[in-house]
């Protein structure tokens, strides 16, 4: 009897997962194919300590011909994407390397096959006396480049690594009863691991529709609480001291863990990789410092509700945006040094507040002195929100916060995350297909080439007919799709159809945002994408076949060609707007320039219109030569950060005077004609050529 009931839980288990998984491929984006979409929603649930966005998840995979057994390879270090970790922040000391290598099978018991396909992979793989060249007929490209970059990071981290963990996953829909046979291959696997890199911990792990259900249910705490020592309440706002105990387990999970997702999306990739950590621990470990609060900013909470029990506070949504290295060192201090209780304090700001856009300008200014503002914060930019606000109003849900709207059950296929969209921008705008389909998540972090995309002067009404075109886009790829994965598949072939369609439709590549807004949808059909796809195996019949990205040539002779099928117009207007497009940047040293020294000389500029000779000014207090400000001036002027300004009348973009000084005689016809003259040798300073 009690045999039969754990048969029929198990049936029903299986039921309700098989439930859920035809949900998420009713609202896949990007295939139908329920292997595939097992394949996420398993790795999804792996993962989720991680609170990686859906783009993160999608980087693991290596799945398809010759991935010797492996669907998802990831490397993190200290928690995170090693690929995704900039420069400046790797990890100096007390670093952690965790490998993820997993396989999902969408069969409903799990089966020896899938490992005795591993195991020999996994010899190879981790045999670095290989080298890559070697391997190249037996393994994809994708699989290579996970090992390399696995390679990479372990040479990287080698004086610093205090972890080494290779976690080994087998994914399906079966109940978690393993046969001896098929653990006695899991064994063998887990035996290789440990055999390869000496002192790492290496363990296999099966993942039923059990495990994957209870991980499914698993959601964050609406109400977390936090007991203090001393509480200041004003208006509803709290300052407390906690002990560092209780701030210890007021940020780990059930299972003694960082709760990641309780920490602001914006911000949360620089928990434990920044470098001022080192000085935490090194604050924490001493027990002869002077009193922790003393010497720590604090930490900054915001929350929804929040109210008073006892000698604890209970707040509702907790979002911690301020002390994220703080946070983590305390953990680490408390993960690592097995200390039970430390009485010493922490002073905590809590903030409640329903507001999204007071809740957004704490956030900016909460961190807008760190690495974090260059980098994380672009949420909280009023372009970002405006996009967001625009895109709503035509039932399209803007991402600018990781996962948000995910969280709260819209469907994936009105959902579009930044970088997206930015893709497309610069695909349509600057007729740069071949750049969007290679646009990286650092694009963000970049401050001159966010500036190009994200223009507060851009027409917000075009940022929906790029959504729409890109949806349909990828919709119809889904139908063409060959056996490349659907994702690669898309990501590979959306931008350069998309740019040839919209040409050949509009009669011209000179096309703007003006005519993008114009646009009548009705047009754009899959039977119009199909004619763009007979054009590109018109180039090359095995096109379709690659697993990589199409080299950039093959854009430029596609384009000549379908000018020359379709008489398009403006193919020179295509060289025009890719020379436009991050210009400057290579251009800033020639002309003894930097980023910072731009950035510093933006901050010493008053308020415009500005006083004459104020070049000579600011020269001399930094002790430059006035032409090396005169050209940052000029470049500040030519990336939209500062108002064109000549003989005292201060333009906008548009040539419209917004604010007027000393015109020492000069009417607005010299200066409208000195503009003129300014603007050409701006472009031909740093490199811009405008059709």
């Amino acid at each position: 009897m009690l045999e039969m009931r754990r048969t029929n839980m198990a049936k029903n288990d299986l039921i309700l997962l098989d439930s859920i998984i035809d949900k998420y491929v009713a609202e896949s984006k990007y295939t139908t194919d329920c292997g595939e979409v097992f394949e996420f929603f398993a790795t999804e649930q792996i993962l989720k300590d991680y609170a990686f966005t859906e783009q993160q998840l999608l980087s693991g995979s290596v799945d398809g011909r010759n991935d010797g057994g492996i669907d998802e390879f990831f490397v993190l270090v200290n928690g995170h994407l090693a690929e995704s970790i900039p420069e400046e922040f790797w990890p100096r000391s007390n670093s952690e390397l965790e490998i993820y290598i997993i396989s999902c099978k969408h069969d409903d018991s799990f089966k020896q096959s899938p490992i005795t396909a591993m195991i020999p992979s996994l010899l190879q793989l981790f045999d670095f006396s290989i080298s890559a060249s070697k391997l190249e007929e037996q393994y994809n490209s994708k699989l290579l480049k996970k090992r390399d970059l696995l390679l990479t990071t372990y040479k990287r981290l080698a004086t610093t690594l205090t972890k080494f963990d290779i976690n080994l996953i087998y994914a399906c829909r079966g109940d978690e009863n393993i046969e001896k046979n098929i653990q006695e291959k899991a064994d063998q696997a887990e035996q290789i691991c440990q055999e390869s890199f000496s002192g790492c911990t290496a363990k296999f792990d099966f993942w039923g529709n059990k495990k994957l259900l209870t991980r499914y249910r698993e959601n964050s705490k609406s109400v977390l609480e936090l007991k203090y020592e001393q509480c200041i309440n004003q208006d509803g706002q709290y300052v407390i001291l906690t002990k560092l105990t209780d701030y210890y387990n007021f940020i780990i999970d059930s299972n003694e863990k960082l709760n990641r997702r309780i920490f602001d999306s914006n911000v949360r990739d620089y928990l434990g990789l920044n470098p001022v950590n080192i000085d935490i621990m090194n604050t924490l470990s001493d027990s002869e410092s002077p009193e922790f609060w003393w010497l720590n900013n604090g930490i900054t909470i915001i929350g929804t509700h929040a109210h008073i029990v006892g000698n604890a506070i209970s707040i509702e949504n907790v979002q911690i945006v301020n002390g994220l290295q703080t946070s983590e060192s305390i953990y680490n201090y408390f993960n690592e040094s097995k200390i039970k209780s430390d009485d010493r304090s922490l002073l905590v700001k809590i903030i409640i507040s329903n507001d999204v856009n007071a809740r957004n300008s704490i956030i900016y200014a909460t961190n807008n002195q760190t690495n974090v503002n260059v980098t994380a914060l672009r949420a909280t930019d009023k372009i970002q929100r405006d996009i967001e606000d625009v895109l709503k109003s035509h039932g399209i849900y803007y991402d600018r916060r990781s996962n948000y709207y995910k969280n709260q059950g819209m469907s994936q296929e009105d959902i579009i995350d930044p970088l997206a969209l930015a893709a497309g921008y610069i695909c349509l705008i600057y007729k740069s297909p071949f750049k969007a389909t290679g646009l990286k998540q650092r694009f963000m972090r970049d401050d001159i080439k966010y500036q190009k995309v994200f223009s507060p002067e851009t027409n917000l009404n075009v940022w929906y007919p790029i959504v729409r075109l890109l949806k349909k886009t990828d919709q119809a790829l889904l139908e063409l799709k060959s056996n490349v994965k659907a994702v690669r598949f898309q990501k590979n072939y959306r931008q350069i159809i998309l740019f040839a369609t919209i040409s050949r439709l509009m009669g011209t590549f000179a096309f703007g945002e003006k005519q993008l807004i114009d646009f009548d949808f009705n047009q754009y059909t899959g039977d119009e994408i199909k004619k763009t796809v007979a054009d590109l195996v018109e180039i090359d019949e095995t096109c379709f076949e690659r697993v990589r990205k199409l080299p950039e040539n093959f854009y430029e002779k596609l384009f000549v060609h379908i000018a020359n099928k379709y008489s398009i117009k403006a193919i020179q207007s295509i060289a025009a707007k890719n020379r436009q497009l991050w210009s400057g940047e290579q251009t800033l040293p020639s002309y003894g320039l930097t980023n910072e020294l731009v950035n510093e000389i933006a901050h010493l500029l008053p308020e415009q219109p500005w006083p004459a000779k104020v070049h000579k000014q600011i020269a001399a207090s930094l002790n430059l030569k006035e032409m090396v400000v005169q050209n940052a001036i000029s470049y500040l002027i030519y990336t939209g950060k500062a108002y064109r300004q000549v003989y005292g009348y201060v333009f906008d973009s548009s040539g419209n005077i917004i604010n007027e000084g000393e015109h020492f005689g000069y009417t607005v016809e010299d200066a409208r004609k000195k503009l003129e003259e300014q603007k050409l040798q701006n472009e031909m300073r740093f490199g811009v050529g405008a059709f």
